[in-house]
C-alpha cells in the first residue's frame, strides 16, 4: 500500500509540473517576495526526499495550495532565497560603481577577511560637522552611552551637557551638524559630511554609497566653520574631547600655514594616550602643490623633526596610483599616499537652503585621502583590538603598493606607498607575537566565503589569519591539522572547495606556506577534501589524506605530508559515483598503522567504508537510515581505557 501511495505521489507531482508547463492561466499582478524564487520544495510522507519543482511566475501561490491539500505531502514550500550575514561581493549599495578608489585598494578582499570593522572602534572626525540624520551615515554615528538626551544635564561629568552624538566647538552646542550661518560655502557645508561617508557609510544596506569601514562609528565634532576654517583652540578641544571619549582614531583633513605649540602638544598628547592621529597633506595651491620639506604646513609637519612619527600624514593619488596634480608632498612630513580624486560620496541635504541631494559627486583633495586612511586604521584595529596605535601605523606604512616607480619626480616623496586594504588588514591577523603552539582552533570560511583561514585560542581571540588561496575565490577553504614534517608542532593543511582545483598547501600557524602539491590532475576543479594528523604508512609522520568533493571518480590519494610523496591512492567506490567522499583515519587495530575511513558524499546510501594502510578493503557500514540520501562526514576518535 505504501508502495502504491509513493507511486501515485509521483505520478501526482509529475501532473503538477505538466500542468505548469502547459496550462498558462491569464497573468494578473504578481506581488512576490524579494526572497522568494520560482521554485517549490516539496516532502512526501512516505520518503526522506525533498523535490524540487520548477514553477511559472503566476502559478507558484495557486499550485502551492493544491499540494498542501493532498494527504499524501508532508510539507511544501517556496525555495527561499537565503543571504550571506556577511557583505556581497560586490555590495549591493547603488553608487557602488562609482566608489573606484575602495577597489583600487583592495577593500572587498579586505572586507572578507574583517568585514565593515566594529562598532567599538571610533573614528573622530574633526572638521565642519556631520549630518548624523543623513540615512546612509545615521546607523554609524557615535552615541554617548552614558549621557541622558535633552535632560540639561552633564550626566557623565565630561564637561559637556547632552553630548549624545558629539560636540560643536564653533557654537558651543551638542548639535555637530553644519550650520547655514553667516558666509557659508558649499564645500564647507559638506566637507564633513563627505568624509564622514568615506569612513563610514553603512554597507549592503541598499542604500547609496558604502565606507571603507562600513561598520565602525564616527564622532563628529564640529571645529571649523561655515566656510571651512577654524581656530587652533577649537581643534585642540575636539582633539581633548576625542582623546576623553573613546576615540581610537582622529581625522583631520584641515591645513594651516602657522605651526603651534599647543596643538603639537595637544596631538602628542592623543598618541601617548594610545590614539591614532591622521592628517591630510593640503593642496593649497592647485598648479604649484608645496613641497613640504621646504615650505611645511600644520597639523600634519608638527612631527617632522620629532623622534616619534606620530602623525600619519597622507598625500593624494589618482586612478594611476600617480600623485594627484594638486597635492602636495615631501619625505619629512607624507608618511603614505591614498587616492583623492573623483569622489562620490553622502552630501548634506537641507532643501530649504537648495540642498537637493543625498548623495554627489565629484570631489578631489587631500581631505579625501586622509579619512580612507583613518578607515583603514578602524580597519586594522578591528581585525586586532589588541594592536597599540604605533603597531596600526606600522602595518599600514607596511602594506603597501610601491608607486615611486610610477612617480618618478616625486620618488620619495609620498610616503611608503599607496595604501593596500587587504594586505594590511590581512597581516595585523598575524600580529599578536609569538603564538605558543599549545592549543588552537582553526577555521576555514565554507562554500560562499573566500578561502580564508582563522587561528583562534580556546578563548576565541584571533590569533592569526590568512588567504590560503586567491582572495577572490569564493568556493570556501577545507582545512586540517597534522605535524607533517615531525618537527613536534602541527601544520595547517588546506583544500579548496567546490569549484576550486586540487591544490594542497600546507602553512605554519602563521600563514607561511611550508610546502604546496596538486592532488589529483591540475585541470579538476571539483575541490577537495582533506584529513591529517595520523600515520598510515607506519614512518611516525602524519599523512595527509585527499579525496575528490564532486565531479570525479571517489578516489582517495595518501600523502607523505614532508616532501608531498604520494604513498597510497585506491577507488573507495562505485567509479561513476560523482558525488564525492570525505575521509579520516585512525589505528582502529593497534597495527601502529592507521586504517582509512571514508564516508560517502550526497546521492547514495549512507555507507561508511573502511580500507586498511594499503587501500584494501575491510569492511561496511550504514550509519543512517538507507533512505537518507544526504551523504556521510566522518571523523574519528581515540579513547583511553
Amino acid at each position: 500500500m505504501i508502495k502504491k501511495i509513493f507511486i501515485f505521489s509521483l505520478i501526482f507531482l509529475t501532473a503538477v509540473i505538466l500542468w505548469n508547463l502547459f496550462y498558462q492561466p491569464a497573468r494578473g499582478l504578481l506581488n512576490k517576495s524579494e526572497n522568494e524564487t520560482n521554485e517549490i520544495l516539496v516532502k512526501l510522507k512516505t520518503s526522506s526526499q525533498i523535490y524540487k519543482i520548477e514553477i511559472k511566475d503566476f502559478c507558484l501561490e495557486k499550485i502551492l495550495k493544491i499540494l498542501l491539500k493532498r494527504p499524501e505531502i508532508e510539507m511544501a514550500e517556496p525555495n527561499w532565497l537565503v543571504e550571506a550575514s556577511a557583505i556581497s561581493s560586490p555590495p549591493n549599495d547603488p553608487y557602488y560603481d562609482k566608489l573606484w578608489y575602495l577597489k583600487q585598494i583592495g577593500a572587498e578582499e579586505a572586507w572578507k577577511i574583517v568585514g565593515g570593522g566594529k562598532e567599538e572602534v571610533v573614528v573622530a572626525i574633526l572638521d565642519t560637522g556631520v549630518d548624523i540624520d543623513h540615512p546612509d551615515l545615521k546607523e554609524n554615528i557615535w552615541t554617548n552611552i552614558d549621557e541622558m538626551p535633552g535632560n540639561a544635564a552633564d550626566d557623565d561629568n565630561n564637561g559637556y551637557i547632552d553630548d549624545v552624538h558629539g560636540w560643536d566647538f564653533i557654537e558651543n552646542v551638542p548639535d555637530p551638524r553644519p550650520k547655514f550661518k553667516d558666509n557659508w560655502t558649499e564645500s564647507g557645508i559638506h566637507h564633513g559630511t563627505l568624509i564622514g561617508g568615506l569612513i563610514a557609510a553603512s554597507g549592503n544596506n541598499r542604500e547609496g554609497t558604502i565606507g571603507l569601514s562600513y561598520e565602525v562609528r564616527i564622532m563628529p565634532l564640529r571645529v571649523l566653520n561655515n566656510e571651512g576654517t577654524g581656530s587652533v583652540d577649537q581643534v585642540i578641544k575636539g582633539i581633548n574631547y576625542a582623546i576623553y571619549n573613546g576615540a581610537k582614531i582622529i581625522n583631520l583633513s584641515f591645513v594651516g600655514s602657522e605651526k603651534s605649540y599647543f596643538l603639537k602638544e595637544a596631538l602628542k598628547k592623543a598618541w601617548d594616550m594610545g590614539v591614532l592621529v591622521v592628517a591630510a597633506a593640503g593642496n593649497e595651491t592647485i598648479n604649484a602643490p608645496l613641497d613640504l620639506n621646504k615650505t611645511p604646513v600644520y597639523p600634519i609637519c608638527l612631527d617632522a623633526d620629532e623622534k616619534e612619527n606620530f602623525i600619519l600624514g597622507v598625500a593624494a593619488t589618482d586612478l594611476q596610483d600617480e600623485k594627484a596634480i594638486f597635492s602636495d608632498y615631501g619625505s619629512s612630513c607624507i608618511d603614505v599616499s591614498a587616492p583623492g580624486i573623483r569622489v562620490f560620496g553622502p552630501l548634506v541635504y537641507q532643501p530649504d537652503k537648495g540642498f537637493n541631494e543625498y548623495y554627489g559627486g565629484y570631489w578631489s583633495g587631500t581631505s579625501l585621502s586622509a579619512p580612507l586612511v583613518s578607515s583603514l586604521a578602524a580597519l586594522v584595529w578591528s581585525a586586532n583590538p589588541l594592536l597599540s596605535q604605533k603597531d596600526v601605523r606600522d602595518i599600514i606604512l607596511g602594506q603597501t603598493k610601491k608607486i615611486d616607480s610610477l612617480n618618478p619626480d616625486f620618488a620619495g616623496q609620498l610616503g611608503q606607498g599607496r595604501i593596500d586594504a587587504y594586505e594590511a588588514v590581512n597581516y595585523a591577523l598575524t600580529q599578536k607575537g609569538t603564538l605558543s603552539y599549545d592549543n588552537y582552533i582553526i577555521t576555514g570560511a565554507g562554500p560562499g566565503g573566500g578561502p580564508h583561514v582563522r587561528v583562534f585560542d580556546l578563548s576565541g581571540n584571533p590569533k592569526a589569519g590568512f588567504f590560503a588561496y586567491d582572495p577572490k575565490f569564493s568556493g570556501g577553504v577545507i582545512v586540517a591539522t597534522g605535524d607533517v614534517d615531525g618537527d613536534g608542532i602541527q601544520e595547517i593543511i588546506t583544500g579548496a572547495g567546490p569549484g576550486g582545483g586540487p591544490l594542497v598547501r600546507v602553512f605554519d600557524l602563521k600563514g607561511n606556506i611550508k610546502l604546496q602539491f596538486f592532488a589529483f590532475n591540475e585541470s579538476y576543479k571539483g575541490g577537495i577534501n582533506i584529513f591529517s594528523g595520523v600515520d598510515i604508512d607506519g614512518d611516525k609522520l602524519d599523512d595527509i589524506i585527499v579525496g575528490v568533493n564532486k565531479l570525479a571518480a571517489p578516489y582517495i590519494r595518501v600523502f607523505e605530508g614532508q616532501f608531498a610523496t604520494l604513498r597510497l591512492q585506491f577507488l573507495s567506490y562505485d567509479r561513476l559515483f560523482y558525488q564525492g567522499v570525505k575521509a579520516a583515519g585512525a589505528d582502529l587495530n593497534g597495527n601502529k598503522k592507521s586504517e582509512i575511513v571514508v564516508g560517502l558524499g550526497p546521492g547514495r546510501e549512507p555507507y561508511v567504508r573502511i580500507f586498511d594502510s594499503e587501500g584494501n578493503f575491510l569492511t561496511k557500514f550504514l550509519a543512517y537510515s538507507p533512505l537518507f540520501k544526504g551523504g556521510v562526514n566522518v571523523a574519528t576518535i581515540k579513547v583511553n581505557k
